[in-house]
């Protein structure tokens, strides 16, 4: 009896050892991306239009209890950027890649051990964008709103759906002058940014 109590006792602790050490996830993950455009000031293109395209990335997060989350998420993109003149059709100019790094904090709005797991993130980070024609690329700041839902079928192994909007800024322009009649006039900027809407399935272990 009192080996049978050994036992027993040695095996809930070793259980409870593994459940609590089970903070870590890694997500491959891989999608589609909806990319938006960009209105340029040029004697020749009025606007730029970057396609949309496959996505793919991977996630590293810990959880900090039963409901709160952080990770780290990298997002790669590369699709055709298309030119529109100011008269004629649209053309290629070049291939745009698109690697994001963010910073997120998640909330889960069921408890840990909960199969299903529907969830709200939202992040901070940078965007480096650059073109295949021989350009330099630039890196801007970016954020990012996303949900989505978490399935465990096991303590170890899941699956995970999302979608994320997530806005790059690119630069601001001059906006005209506003004027007020207490304060006077000053200028006004107009910032301008990239959007892109991907929504992404991937395989989820937990360590």
């Amino acid at each position: 009896m009192r080996i049978r109590t050994a036992i027993l006792s040695v095996w809930l602790a070793m259980t409870a050892t593994v459940a609590v050490g089970q903070n870590v996830e890694v997500t491959p993950f891989v999608g589609g991306q909806i990319n938006g455009g960009l209105d340029v000031n040029s004697a020749f293109f009025h606007r730029l239009e970057v396609q949309n395209g496959l996505n793919y990335g991977a996630t590293l997060g810990y959880l900090l209890g039963d409901h709160a989350g952080i990770e780290f998420m990298w997002n790669h993109n590369q699709a055709s950027t298309l030119a529109q003149p100011v008269v004629g059709p649209s053309t290629k100019i070049f291939n745009l890649r698109s690697n994001q790094y963010l910073g997120d904090i998640l909330y889960h709005f069921a408890d840990r051990q909960t199969p299903l797991r529907p969830f709200f993130m939202f992040g901070l980070g940078a965007t480096n964008l650059s073109p295949d024609n021989g350009a330099s690329g630039i890196t801007r700041f970016a954020w990012s709103l996303g949900g989505g839902v978490k399935y465990n079928f096991s303590p170890r192994f899941g699956a995970r759906l999302q979608g994320k909007w997530s806005p790059t800024y690119i630069t601001t322009t001059s906006g005209g002058i506003w004027c007020d009649p207490v304060f006077g006039c000053w200028p006004v900027g107009n910032d301008h940014f990239l959007h892109e809407f991907d929504f992404t399935g991937g395989v989820t272990f937990r360590f």
